[in-house]
């Protein structure tokens, strides 16, 4: 029966357009370090002049043998990295494409990487420029056969000795593209540009004080991207309310995994603290469930900023991850939500960690989805019910208590000050109260042995007036009254305006 392939300029395409931003790129270089069992990842990008890009990790390294393999016929091949000694991590990627994602910000680069028992390497990797439209033409220092694509060259470099190296892997990447160092540093320039503070608590207050990381410019969306996908920890175990992470962040912290990007130490990007109108919270437990066969697995939460729309707008939407790597970045159509929540989707944020299963909804970028993949539908319906039937409506009833809370705090506020108004003009204290009667007029009452004035006010709700002008309404009516108590024209005009001003300088 004959067989279907794939040509490998299919591939090679992808090699240079796979991901979608220098985060995403780098992303897989910190991947390939976590599946090193590496403790610490190292990017240094040159700022502010962006000239130069470094990479460097203390995982388990590889051999000059395995960067051969690789190079020669393993890109888009390799398999996972086996381990040396077991570890508690998942194992994410597959070496191979991702290391080739740079490319993207550089064309060339020097790696050098050492192992535990002394062997290792140093490369020099030049990826051909033009490289699409060459393979479009079927040039023959390129596409050599039916089934080989050059799209690049390797060679090593002698002079390096890893038995005197420590075990790790270093990619620098001295050619940058014009256009990346133009764009990093055209940013610096933006009018709301400040520079990161190491301290990256600090730099999320700067960064939840935008409506979009674009105001930033693209150092800014580079640091907070990869804090976003990186299987990093939180700021801290209460980064989110109700305790909503801290399992995760136990999980997280015990992997003893750190990324620095220029020095500023890189946690999550979310942290949720102090809105007044407080926080309407689900932790999402352990789901399992059975689809076509395969196992899916999955927890997370779902956290609503009640009443305050959740800045930067990046942060908004619903974030899954794979083995705690992101995959791609918020989706702010909550997995295509098909209801219309207005304004209340703009306070949501959430993220669905996947723990088993959905690896082959994946699209070859790992960014997206192919999102008719049946255990992504799976979480998406999850996802929509959990929505429809739990968050929403529970904000909806908190909106309608605090709208309940404030009307009736407000409406006490004013009656103060139609007190306070009323109590100057009378010259004595006052007893207000309201009358049920319909088309009642209000009623003042000054004269008399009693030592307070006496006013009965019609009651808001009996008013024929917008709800929200209703108080308004009475009091001025009941200004009114106590302005016409005045002997002539001139006075009661001038009495009534005194009032009214009186009245709306506290409203």
């Amino acid at each position: 029966m004959p067989k279907i392939q794939v040509h490998e300029k299919a591939l090679a395409h992808l090699s240079r357009g796979l991901y979608r931003s220098p985060a995403s790129a780098l992303r897989e270089l910190v991947s390939n370090a976590w599946d090193a069992n590496a403790s610490v990842v190292r990017i240094n990008t040159n700022y502010p002049n962006f000239l130069q890009l470094s990479i460097q990790d203390n995982g388990r390294g590889f051999t000059r043998e395995e960067f051969k393999n690789l190079m020669e016929g393993g890109i888009g091949n390799s398999q996972k990295r086996s381990e040396d000694k077991p570890s508690k991590r998942p194992v994410i990627g597959r070496l191979g494409i991702g290391l080739l994602g740079i490319a993207q910000i550089c064309p060339s680069f020097t790696i050098s990487s050492a192992t535990s028992k002394g062997e290792g390497f140093r490369a020099r990797v030049v990826l051909y420029d033009l490289l699409k439209k060459k393979l479009d033409k079927n040039d023959n220092t390129i596409v050599t056969s039916d089934s080989e694509v050059l799209i690049g060259t390797y060679n090593f470099i002698d002079d390096f000795k890893p038995d005197q190296s420590k075990p790790g892997t270093l990619i620098i990447g001295d050619d940058i593209h014009p256009t990346f160092t133009r764009a990093f540093r055209d940013s610096l320039e933006f009018d709301d540009f400040k520079k990161p503070p190491l301290d990256w608590s600090k730099a999320l207050k700067i960064a939840a004080g935008v409506h979009s990381l674009q105001q930033l410019g693209d150092y800014w969306r580079l640091l907070w991207e990869l804090s976003a996908c990186c299987p990093l920890p939180y700021i801290s175990a209460s980064a989110l309310p109700n305790r909503l992470i801290a399992e995760d962040q136990k999980r997280l912290e015990s992997y003893g995994f750190k990324v620095l990007v220029d020095g500023i130490h890189l946690a999550k990007p979310v942290h949720l603290k102090g809105n007044a109108g407080g926080y309407t919270t689900n932790r999402i437990k352990q789901h399992t469930q059975k689809v076509y066969g395969n196992d899916l697995a999955f927890h997370g939460y779902i956290a609503v900023q009640e009443g305050l729309q959740l800045k930067p707008d990046e942060l908004r939407g619903i974030l899954i991850r794979i083995k705690d790597v992101a995959i791609g970045y918020y989706d702010q159509s909550m997995l295509d939500y098909r209801s219309n929540e207005g304004p209340r989707s703009r306070w949501l944020t959430g993220e669905i960690f996947v723990d088993q299963g959905l690896e082959d909804a994946l699209n070859i970028d790992r960014d997206s989805f192919n999102r008719f993949h049946p255990e992504f539908r799976a979480i998406q319906e999850f996802v929509h019910t959990l929505l429809r039937k739990e968050i929403f409506p529970v904000v909806y009833q908190n909106i309608e208590k605090r709208s309940a809370v404030r009307d009736d705090t407000k409406s006490k506020a004013r009656k103060a000050q139609l007190v306070k108004v009323l109590k100057t003009a009378a010259d004595k204290p006052v007893s207000l109260s309201y009358s049920a009667e319909e088309d009642v007029r209000p009623k003042v009452t000054l004269g008399g042995k009693e030592d307070r004035a006496k006013v009965i006010v019609p009651d808001p709700k009996t008013l024929d007036t917008k709800k929200k002008n209703r108080q308004l309404a009475a009091s001025i009516l009941t200004i009114f009254e106590m302005a016409m108590r005045e002997r002539d024209l001139e006075s009661q005009r001038e009495a009534f305006r005194r009032l009214l001003l009186d009245l709306l300088s506290g409203w």
